[in-house]
């Protein structure tokens, strides 16, 4: 998403906890022409979130697109058996840092006579998934998405929110090959997703040409939630045409 924003035009500021990280991103970010800054920081401590907004909107004079796309996994299993000290840091990182950078950027927008709120959630937010905690914090993005969009809509804000399926991307690499064959397979369009299938849509949501969308719960998974399990065992048991 960054590289993608950044050649389309954008400034991007990137946020990561890990300086390593985020500088791999911007030098992404540069290598494609683009450009952009790092800002290092734990987005879901309150007072780290508001210094790099700051460093971000004093860099560029402001701010007039945001994307929630920070996030961990964990605290998966039994309600009787979860980790609750996980729970609460999966909530933070997922949740709470989305609430902070809102907090903090939407006076941007404001100033800058609008903008567009970009949240990422996914669909264990509307399917089961085993990880209890990413799931009730990515459903929990659903309900933002939408009370954001109703508070600051006549601000011109827009907020939408996508929910990626099992694409292709870091949180994504465990399991190696038979995982990946796995994730084709569920889908509809038997193609396997990846970092780019998301940012084509997050850039969509902030330009211009979406500036009569709001408060969309936009479904990015090549169909895997739109079927069943018994008929994607069906539709993977046939000859192709």
């Amino acid at each position: 998403m960054a590289v993608l924003f950044a050649v389309q035009g954008a400034q991007v500021g990137i946020a990561d906890v890990s300086v390593e990280r985020a500088g791999a991103t911007l030098a992404l970010v540069e290598a494609a022409g683009g450009s952009g800054m790092v800002v290092v920081g734990d987005l879901a401590d309150l007072d780290d979130n508001r210094r790099c907004v700051a460093e971000v909107a004093d860099a560029f004079g402001g701010i007039d697109t945001v994307v929630n796309n920070v996030a961990i996994s964990g605290a998966g299993g039994s309600p009787a058996q979860v980790d609750v000290e996980e729970w609460h840091r999966v909530m933070a990182v997922d949740l709470d840092a989305a609430l902070y950078t809102a907090r903090h950027t939407l006076p941007h927008l404001v100033e800058a006579g609008g903008g567009a709120v970009i949240n990422i959630a996914s669909i264990a937010a509307i399917r089961g998934h085993g990880s209890g905690a990413y799931a009730a914090a990515k459903a929990a993005l659903l309900g933002l998405t939408q009370d954001w969009a109703y508070v600051h809509g006549r601000d011109g804000i827009r907020v939408n929110c996508i929910l990626p399926g099992h694409v292709y991307a870091p949180m994504g690499t465990h399991g190696g090959e038979p995982i990946r064959e796995l994730r084709r397979q569920s889908t509809l369009l038997g193609v396997e997703g990846d970092a780019w299938d998301i940012a084509w849509p997050a850039v969509f949501l902030a330009s211009d040409e979406a500036r009569w969308i709001t408060g969309v719960e936009l479904v990015v998974d090549a169909g895997t939630t739109t079927t069943t399990p018994f008929a994607m065992h069906l539709l993977n048991g046939r000859r192709p045409v």
